[in-house]
């Protein structure tokens, strides 16, 4: 143990941090990996995180199943850690479903390895990862030293790209300047802060360019709105083979003189009066009117110059007229009050308004506003709305589904004769009162977030609360709410149905399909567990016994290297065999994933008869392949394709005899592909032939059966094809052979230039 602490400290080998709670699966990397690389052994998450801290390992080897904490939680500490985020980690397991590779991206792994391992893959993809880790490391020193200098400057400055006017770099005084993150601001262009015109800034440009540095005055636009002046000092810099512009930015914005700000608050002040809509009046104390807007003239039908000429009692009634000595007087309205009252035009018609007055000073001289509102339009609106909720109350009192209207704060101001039957009350009861005393408390969260979604302007909605009677009854309503304006404040109109007898009814359903959904996760999760406790040790099996073939723990003889043949073959067998039983599994849970794309049928057809080509010849069978169409393309999964393919042309193989013969013929009918695989084997008998397709069957079931198999090929076949909306069907008899005929839908066709002919097989085109 000694000597391999020293080794880490001397050794020049770029260590490699192996996390595995298994210590012969450690024993196993360490060995594969001690010719070029320094293992450091860890057999816990604990142990692991400490030994990255003090030996700062190059990569990482990370098995997901860890006791106290698993892999994911130990490569998102690291991840998340500043210091250590940059080693990159490799995640080591027997079974990789999709959900545990989004899982593990998502906490940072770089790569992801299956069991068993192979070393060469291993230790390609670690001197892959490790040399991109040390590359990274020296161009983040190269910038850091950048960075740096460039900050420390005191002087607002950035880097903008002459070309297209992005801000390319900006320091901090920069940020702090325009009021931006470093995000922020290097995401703008130049013409988002400059109030130049894109044919100013493009002059500007060609200048700079020219003179090889520019000076120039300008007005910048902060992150708050605010413009303000500047002086620029523009060099162009050479970085990374790209010209740039290195621009200082210093602030010249001068003090506004008072009598421009005056004259800027004077004009603001006259623009809103005159855009007001309401009628601005200004009288002495007299009651001569001095000044109106253009509302005021529009209001009462008079001209600018005729509204000058004319006293404010000639437009106001008289009980308002005579208040106004008393309102210049006491400079108020008596308790501050807006009067309605009806008033004439010029031109004899009456129409009514809202009047207010305030008395100030201008000058030494007493003064009197007038606000005036016509409201003519508001009245009769009014009128309008009350005809209308009475034929609104009409027609909810007498529908069936109740009705509510629920205030801003939830309270129920106004219920239909049929909510008090559901809830068994009487109107007067249920009004003023919150509508959360009618529910379960369950639904109140429920409920509120409904009512505050819907005042929002979220939309409406519909929901399912519990409700309670008077009696303290629960039954189920249905509530669908909408957004109205109920006597000039916004509610929510709530349309109410028990739904007590179908909620009893789903709830049923529920039950049955929570039962059922247990029961199949309860399977999936015994058969993943089973996976990866199956698959551990197998890969010590196969990955020892391969070391012993190879000589890696010393020379063995004959006899012993044939046993360790025996052991590495019987292990790879029964991988194979737990493999099927997964996938199976998978798809009779309706777990399986169909990776949709577009590919060549004929292509993938050559391709598994090339993989299945060395048994073919080792028995001397004759293979031919007829191709009514070499250009279909097709939609579906091409991997579980060439395994259905695979599976039919083995058994093909398998139960054919030496100097036999297997067909395969492709063809397109309609929307559909049909292939057909027939050989000259030892058949099916006619009885047998429904019970071919149902999982672990071999129809010579005795201990000494002549062929081997797990009973799973032709099962999968059928699953993989049922899952593309296909079917397959069997012809056969004992002794004359077997044809195997399925069909996939066809999506779409593309066409591609002819492939070439593989050798060791016969073809034709018909």
């Amino acid at each position: 143990m000694a000597l391999k602490m020293m080794e880490l400290y001397v050794s020049d080998k770029p260590k490699v941090l192996i996390v595995d709670d298994e210590r012969d699966q450690v024993e196993l990397l360490c060995l594969q990996l001690e010719d070029e690389y320094l293992p450091i052994p860890a057999y816990s998450g604990k142990e692991a995180i400490e030994l990255v801290k003090t030996e700062l390992p190059d990569l990482i080897l990370l098995d997901l199943m860890l006791p106290e904490c698993d892999g994911y939680e130990i490569c998102s500490i690291l991840k998340n850690d500043p210091d250590y985020r940059f080693i990159p980690i490799i995640i080591i397991s027997g079974f990789f479903e999709k959900p545990n590779k989004v899982k593990a991206t998502q906490c940072g792994a770089d790569d992801f390895i299956h069991k068993p391992i192979d070393r060469f893959e291993l230790k390609t993809r670690i001197k892959s990862l490790i040399r991109i880790k040390k590359n990274y490391e020296a161009l983040q020193e190269s910038e850091n030293r950048y960075k740096q200098l460039f900050n420390n400057s005191p002087a607002v400055t950035f880097l903008v790209d002459p070309f297209n006017y992005h801000i390319v770099d900006a320091n901090d005084p920069a940020c702090a300047y325009y009021g931006y993150t470093y995000e922020e601001i290097t995401a703008k262009k130049i013409s988002d802060i400059n109030i130049f015109s894109q044919e100013r800034n493009r002059e500007i440009s060609q200048w700079v360019f020219s003179e090889k540095k520019g000076h120039f005055y300008s007005c910048h636009k902060l992150a708050s709105g605010e413009i303000r002046h500047v002086e620029v000092y523009i060099n162009t810099v050479n970085t990374r083979d790209k010209k740039l512009f290195f621009t200082n930015v210093y602030d010249v914005t001068a003090s506004k003189k008072t009598e421009r700000e005056l004259a800027e608050s004077e004009e603001k002040f006259k623009q809103v009066v005159e855009l007001s809509i309401d009628g601005i009046i200004i009288g002495a104390s007299s009651g001569k009117i001095v000044d109106c807007n253009e509302a005021a003239c529009r209001i009462f039908g008079y001209g600018k110059e005729e509204m000058l000429e004319l006293n404010v009692n000639n437009i106001l009634r008289e009980d308002f007229m005579r208040d106004i000595p008393e309102i210049i007087t006491r400079k108020t309205v008596p308790e501050n009050k807006i009067i309605e009252s009806v008033n004439k035009r010029k031109d004899g018609t009456f129409f009514t308004a809202e009047i207010a007055t305030r008395a100030f000073k201008l000058g030494d001289e007493d003064r009197l506003i007038v606000y005036v509102r016509d409201i003519t339009e508001r009245k009769k609106a009014e009128r309008d709305l009350k005809s209308s909720e009475e034929n609104f109350r009409a027609l909810v009192n007498n529908t069936l589904d109740g009705i509510v209207i629920l205030n801003f704060e939830g309270e129920v101001v106004a219920a239909n004769a049929a909510i008090g039957r559901m809830f068994n009350l009487q109107l007067e009861k249920i009004t003023g009162v919150s509508i959360a005393k009618y529910l379960a408390p369950e639904s109140v969260p429920v409920a509120i977030k409904d009512q505050i979604n819907v005042l929002n302007d979220q939309g409406g909605y519909l929901s399912v609360y519990k409700a309670v009677s008077s009696t303290g009854e629960h039954f189920w309503i249905e509530g669908l709410g909408t957004k109205i304006i109920y006597r000039g404040q916004p509610a929510n109109i709530v349309v109410i149905r028990d739904i007590t007898v179908r909620k009893k009814a789903e709830e049923a359903l529920i039950n049955a399909k929570t039962a059922a959904e247990v029961a199949n996760r309860t399977k999936t999760e015994f058969l993943t567990n089973m996976s990866h406790e199956l698959k551990t040790p197998l890969n010590s099996i196969i990955g020892f016994s391969d070391m012993l073939k190879e000589g890696i723990a010393g020379p063995l003889n004959e006899k012993q290297k044939r046993y360790a043949q025996f052991i590495s073959s019987s292990g790879k067998n029964l991988l194979n065999i737990i493999n099927d039983i997964l996938e199976l599994s998978k798809a009779e849970a309706g777990e399986g994933e169909l990776n949709i794309e577009d590919f060549s049928v004929d292509e993938s057809i050559k391709k598994v008869i090339s993989m299945i080509l060395p048994q073919i010849h080792q028995k001397n069978i004759k293979l031919n392949y007829n191709s009514e169409n070499r250009t279909l393309w097709i939609s579906a999964d091409e991997g579980k394709f060439r395994q259905i393919m695979t599976n039919l042309l083995s058994n093909a193989v398998k139960f054919t005899p030496a100097d036999g013969s297997i067909d395969i013929f492709l063809k397109q009918s309609g929307d559909l592909v049909i292939i057909t695989v027939k050989d000259t084997g030892i058949g099916i008998p006619e009885d047998d032939l429904d019970r071919i397709f149902k999982p672990f069957i071999q129809l010579e079931s005795s201990l000494s059966r002549t062929f081997e198999g797990t009973g799973l090929g032709l099962t999968l076949v059928k699953k993989y094809v049922e899952m593309h909306g296909g079917n397959i069907s069997v012809k056969s008899r004992a002794g004359e052979g077997s044809s195997f005929r399925f069909e996939l839908p066809v999506n779409r066709q593309k066409a591609v230039e002819p492939i070439l002919e593989m050798s060791g097989c016969q073809k034709s085109n018909s």
